[in-house]
């Protein structure tokens, strides 16, 4: 079955982030919207290390398409990143390495998903 699945890592600081998965304390990941990209609620995919090596299959619960400016702390909670205010400056830090003219208004996806399989043991 995991063969099939589509395998995706997060764009910076991967390796500590799946643990944070694993541990379950990150259960939410921010990306800026693409249309053509963008997972389906109830959708397996695989998590992988820096190594390739698969980490866990999640499983998208609930996405939220809006503006980056409309994530609050409740929604970044989810991360298990730290802090709001160190949430929002890394990834506003990271979006704008990504497009330049990143801003409040940028839309972004939130995705909240849950560990459906461990696959590190």
């Amino acid at each position: 079955m995991s063969n099939k699945l589509k395998t995706w890592h997060f764009g910076m600081d991967n390796n500590r982030l799946v643990q944070l998965v694993l541990s379950g304390k990150k259960t939410a990941t921010t990306s800026l919207y693409d249309e053509d990209d963008a997972p389906l609620i109830g959708e397996e995919s695989i998590l992988v290390f820096d190594n390739g090596k698969h980490a866990c299959i999640t499983k998208t619960k609930k996405v939220i398409i809006t503006e980056f400016k409309n994530i609050d702390e409740n929604l970044s909670n989810y991360e298990g990143e730290g802090t709001f205010e160190e949430w929002k400056n890394i990834h506003i830090k990271f979006f704008k390495s990504i497009d330049p003219d990143f801003n409040e208004n940028t839309k972004v996806l939130f995705e909240i998903f849950e560990v459906t399989k461990d696959l590190t043991n």
